[in-house]
């Protein structure tokens, strides 16, 4: 465990309900708010709100500050001794990636659809916490649940625009009429790892959000009406232990 860190990946589910929905952005939600304090409060962390993000698929990544109206972006940095905020993001299929400094000073947090797939978002976080001097081979990488082949079918463009950023795509071809198998788990492990992350320091939730939706919310299988999960990290309360597992 890394001192000083602690992160989480939220669920659909709270005390057997399900109804914990992190969803949302705009106007006051005092359910919400108070849903994702109790998250917080659980992972073990400091922020007493998180850092939310209006995600728009893209690449942008902010330095996390969890104050004033949230900025249009799919990724939020933390540095230690700059800020307690929280980087998070959320997801009803896409990758939530979280990326930690192995030494406990940095940690960011990212939204990985296709697009930001596409787009090398992962990479570009690496990229930033280089700057703060993190280099990648100090970095642990945690992908939470997502949507997985057995339930993601996607065009050819779609497909093709992943393979140009990755060298390749997991996930076998389906029949005829029923599009290709993607998987974005695999897309971002290689693209963490060609950036030079450890492969042993990447690790990567075996759900399928598309699959289970006793513990998870879908978009592809629920519409634009579904709930969202929540992935932070970030400063660790006093007294508590978190990060994720660097061995």
């Amino acid at each position: 465990m890394v001192p000083g860190v602690a992160h989480a990946f939220s669920t659909r589910r709270a005390d057997g309900r399900a109804d914990f929905d992190m969803g949302g952005v705009d106007g006051k939600n005092p359910a919400r708010d108070a849903r994702r304090v109790r998250f917080l409060r659980a992972a073990g962390l400091a922020a007493s709100v998180p850092a939310v993000l209006k995600q728009v698929h893209g690449a942008r990544i902010v330095r996390a500050m969890g104050d004033g109206e949230p900025e249009e972006a799919d990724g939020g940095i933390w540095i230690r001794g700059e800020s307690v905020a929280a980087p998070s993001v959320r997801s009803a299929d896409c990758v939530p990636i979280l990326l930690l400094d192995r030494e406990g000073g940095a940690a960011a947090a990212v939204h990985a659809g296709w697009r930001g797939t596409a787009a090398r978002i992962a990479v570009r976080a690496l990229e930033i916490l280089e700057l703060h001097g993190v280099p990648p081979r100090r970095v642990v990488a945690a992908l939470g649940p997502a949507i997985l082949p057995c339930c993601y079918r996607v065009g050819p463009d779609v497909a093709r625009a992943v393979l140009t950023t990755t060298g390749d795509f997991a996930g076998p071809g389906a029949g005829p009429g029923k599009g290709i198998a993607l998987d974005l788990h695999a897309a971002n492990h290689r693209q963490l790892a060609s950036a030079g992350v450890p492969r042993e320091a990447i690790h990567a939730a075996p759900w399928c959000t598309g699959c289970r939706a006793d513990l998870f919310y879908s978009h592809r299988r629920e519409g634009s009406g579904a709930g969202r999960m929540m992935a932070a990290v970030g400063a660790a309360a006093p007294g508590k232990a978190g990060g994720i597992d660097p061995s």
